[in-house]
């Protein structure tokens, strides 16, 4: 289960600052607490990697990630299949890569043969494979695009968020970008320098070009503490995350200086062993099959919320719920109702 992985400041910041406070111009300062490891998004499986993709990649959708609402992005519209096997785009007209090249629907099927070919090994290609088998890609114009899956994929429109598209014709490969920055210059061991992307689509409300920014500056720092030092210097204008007791110690010292921005810019995953050979009690590998089991991780995890209905939330503060799923469930384990909510 992956929780919401960037209810990303930076971008609100750089992209969706209201017109009316708007000022052009001028560079942020952050740091990345790792290398990144690849400047391909279609191979990004680091944190580094994948801040760096969601500030200069241009995806099809984009997940709002304050309202989880899906919100157009390179695709204006887009239509599921009844089966949920196919996806059909339509594309902005007139939007042209960092470099100038345009960008077509040749550009999302060059993006997906890369994603899904089984010899890359694509990280964010996994959560597409529902069974085995190759993709269907049509272009009937060079702003349509519909592609086909081997199998019903699961909350398939939502993980276009993840994909940004390459360009199937820039020399640049992968620098080329459709997202709000690209990448200018890279140290490594010291920082990644991003620029403001001329050719982003982008506008506010007034019509001023975004992003507001110039540029963004990404420090590469391992070290909580030296990053702390240089936040209260004055060196840095956001911490991605920061411990209570740091939190605290700030908001001391300077009121105005530390303010909660809410979900970090860090990825959480859960996974669940499903292995038949892993070293588990069966009624555990049970839990991790049934859907009931995963509903009540994600309420508890704040992804979704209860029905707010008297009677259900009523259910879920007596324990009814853990009493009718998990000892119904769990039949060959009958004192599995009074062990459900421990940790493994």
């Amino acid at each position: 289960m992956l929780r919401s992985l960037r209810n990303l400041l930076v971008f609100l910041l750089c992209v969706a600052a209201r017109p009316a406070l708007a000022q052009s111009g001028g560079e942020l300062h952050f740091c990345l607490h790792g290398e990144p490891k690849t400047f391909n998004p279609i191979q990004v499986a680091d944190d580094a990697s994948e801040k760096i993709r969601y500030l200069t990649g241009g995806v099809l959708i984009r997940l709002n990630r304050q309202t989880q609402a899906l919100e157009p992005g390179l695709a204006t519209s887009w239509r599921v299949s009844k089966d949920g096997r196919s996806i059909t785009f339509h594309l902005r007209k007139g939007l042209r890569f960092s470099d100038g090249t345009a960008f077509t629907s040749e550009d999302v099927a060059y993006t997906m043969r890369l994603l899904m070919d089984p010899e890359l090994h694509s990280p964010t290609g996994d959560a597409f494979r529902s069974s085995q088998g190759t993709i269907g890609i049509q272009t009937p114009s060079g702003e349509i695009v519909t592609i086909t899956f081997p199998a019903p994929v699961s909350g398939l429109e939502r993980l276009f968020d993840q994909v940004a598209i390459l360009s199937a014709h820039s020399p640049q490969k992968e620098m080329a970008v459709l997202g709000p920055f690209y990448v200018s210059e890279y140290k490594a061991g010291s920082y990644v320098q991003l620029r403001k992307n001329p050719n982003y689509w982008k506008h506010d409300a007034r019509g001023h070009a975004l992003p507001y920014l110039d540029g963004i500056r990404l420090d590469i720092q391992r070290n909580r503490d030296i990053e702390l030092l240089r936040f209260r210097r004055g060196e840095l204008q956001l911490i991605n995350r920061l411990d209570a007791e740091y939190f605290q110690r700030l908001q001391q010292e300077n009121p105005g200086a530390a303010r909660n921005a809410g979900a970090g810019l860090d990825a959480e995953e859960m996974w669940f062993n499903q292995s038949p050979i892993a070293p588990l009690p069966e009624y555990k590998k049970q839990w991790f099959r049934m859907t009931e089991f995963r509903f009540l991780l994600r309420i508890a995890s704040g992804l979704i919320r209860p029905c707010p209905s008297r009677n259900t939330i009523h259910k879920l503060r007596c324990g009814y719920w853990r009493r009718r799923v998990f000892a119904s469930r769990t039949k060959n384990y009958a004192i599995a109702p009074a062990i459900a909510w421990r940790s493994p």
